[in-house]
């Protein structure tokens, strides 16, 4: 009956009987194995990384499109529109206060930023009278996350958003 193990040519490491002398390594199926397995764990670590900077720039042509919606509102009534910004969540407002309409494609009058979006604007509420003018300030609002950030301005007295 031959051992169960043997030692191999004088390394001290002991080997199963059954694999031939001179032979090491590992088999094909646990090299794939190994390769699955680290495909499936970078694609878990590449999908939680964050803000993309897609998610900013889709952040930033929405905030802009909302601030261009206030704008058009006021400058068809007699009372001012805007937004009041608060951490991560902006309010449309109407005559200073929450309005009761809700923003274009959403179900209220509040949005909150993507996660891990941040927005700070230079000062809130931004309101905009009936000519769609913000006042005699230029209003900036940085949009930051991922590592990027952009900015919005609106332009003082004209109200333009580029």
């Amino acid at each position: 009956m031959e051992p169960a193990c043997r030692k191999y040519q004088g390394r001290g490491r002991r080997i199963p009987a059954s694999h031939p002398a001179g032979e090491e390594g590992f088999t094909l199926l646990e090299i794939i194995a190994i390769l699955i397995l680290l495909a499936i764990l970078a694609g878990v670590v590449a999908s939680g990384s964050g803000v993309s900077t897609a998610d900013l720039a889709a952040e930033t042509a929405r905030l802009k499109a909302h601030l261009r919606y206030a704008q058009v509102r006021a400058m068809n009534s007699n009372t001012t529109w805007g937004f009041a910004f608060s951490g991560n969540t902006y309010t449309l407002q109407t005559g200073g206060a929450a309005s009761a309409t809700p923003l274009p494609g959403q179900n209220s009058n509040a949005y909150s930023l993507a996660g891990g979006v941040t927005a700070t604007p230079s000062t809130s509420p931004i309101t905009f009278d009936q000519w769609g003018s913000p006042g005699t300030t230029t209003i900036t609002i940085t949009l930051s996350g991922g590592g990027g950030s952009n900015t919005v301005t609106v332009t003082k007295n004209t109200g333009f958003i580029p």
